[in-house]
């Protein structure tokens, strides 16, 4: 059969395909987002449900209902729909403040264990009511609003990657602790503040941007993230800023000492661009460039240490650090590390290389 033929051939079974598809999604609710906040007597559940119509178009409703589990929370909607429901769309999972600060093993638990479910959806944490947030997002009239906020800050801002299946691993694996990104309001949009750090099921404490981007530094590429860097020239009594944008970097994280206490060298290599300097910088010079590159990496270095700092303070591991200790000891017992994490040693060092200086030619 000659090219000619089969071509129309695929595309009348393509479309056959679709037709019944279409046959199909019109008999059912999709579930696209939900939301779970604590009340009194268990759960309220929030989600957005697509209600595919006739011709084609795509109907979106927010329905809220309330269960004593989260096992059956979403279950529950049925008892207020005229179609069955499907969770094969799910891209978001939000949590209000109060319900993740309870725990959120049982809704990781039903997630992960639901084979419609992708372990690629996305998870948050709200400083609010989930509901809250989730009415702010039924305004932009897209059900996966919130889900292409975290991947668009993902790949294009300074969140280090999270789904599903990484937060997990992150809580079932030893030695190291979940991190959701942040939400919150802010003049009446919806903003990603960071990221909500977990002690095992249990949201602890908060970190801003400029932590979420050394969280995603130590982890791996952090690739497009931008922190904005203060300087200041000699007799100068205030900061001034540069916009630091990562053209990518790795990161290498070495057991020097299995104690206790352990203790760790933290080894970052960052390319990265720089704009909007103070105008008595000259970007030309290669003399203040590597001047620019000293500063960026004394800065980042203390900020490395600044934010492992805090982790210890609040008991809480995202890095990793007591895996990698694991990973190299026979003898590694997890309440031995959490005993003995608060004194963890490192050295750290960055070398940071500008690339791009935002200087026309």
């Amino acid at each position: 059969m000659g090219l000619r033929k089969t071509f129309p051939i695929i595309v009348l079974c393509t479309f056959i395909a679709a037709c019944g598809d279409q046959k199909i999604v019109n008999d059912i609710k999709l579930v696209e987002t939900v939301g779970y906040d604590a009340v009194e007597n268990g759960v309220q559940s929030a989600a957005f449900i697509a209600d595919y119509e006739e011709k084609g178009g795509k109907a979106i409703e927010l329905f809220v209902t309330e269960s004593k589990s989260v096992y059956d929370s979403l279950p529950r909607l049925n008892t207020k729909l005229n179609l069955p429901i499907e969770y094969g769309q799910l891209r978001m999972a939000l949590f209000g403040e109060t319900f993740a600060r309870k725990g959120i093993e049982k809704a990781i638990d039903s997630m992960i264990r639901n084979p419609q479910i992708s372990p690629r959806m996305q998870l948050g944490v709200a400083d609010r009511d989930a509901l809250e947030i989730l009415k702010v997002a039924e305004s932009k009239r897209n059900p996966y609003f919130l889900a292409d906020m975290i991947e668009q800050n993902i790949w294009r801002g300074n969140l280090p990657h999270t789904n599903l299946h990484e937060t997990f691993f992150n809580f079932y694996g030893e030695g190291r602790d979940i991190f959701l990104p942040y939400f919150t309001v802010e003049r009446g949009e919806i903003k990603i503040d960071g990221l909500a750090l977990f002690k095992g099921d249990h949201f602890t404490t908060k970190i801003g941007s400029k932590d979420a981007f050394i969280l995603k530094m130590l982890l791996g590429n952090s690739k497009n993230g931008s922190v904005m860097i203060p300087m200041r020239k000699t007799n100068q009594k205030h900061d001034d800023f540069f916009l630091m944008n990562s053209i990518g970097s790795k990161s290498r994280l070495k057991v020097i000492n299995l104690g206790p206490p352990a203790s760790f060298s933290i080894r970052v290599n960052l390319d990265a661009q720089v704009k909007d300097v103070p105008f008595w910088i000259d970007l030309r010079s290669e003399d203040q460039l590597a001047w620019l590159e000293k500063i960026m990496g004394a800065y980042f270095e203390k900020e490395i240490q600044k934010f492992v700092s805090l982790c210890k303070k609040n008991k809480v591991d995202p890095v990793g650090f007591g895996d990698l200790i694991r990973s190299r000891s026979s003898k590694w017992n997890a309440q031995d590390f959490e005993e003995q994490y608060e004194a963890l040693k490192m050295t750290v060092s960055v070398k940071v290389i500008i690339v791009q200086t935002g200087v026309g030619e």
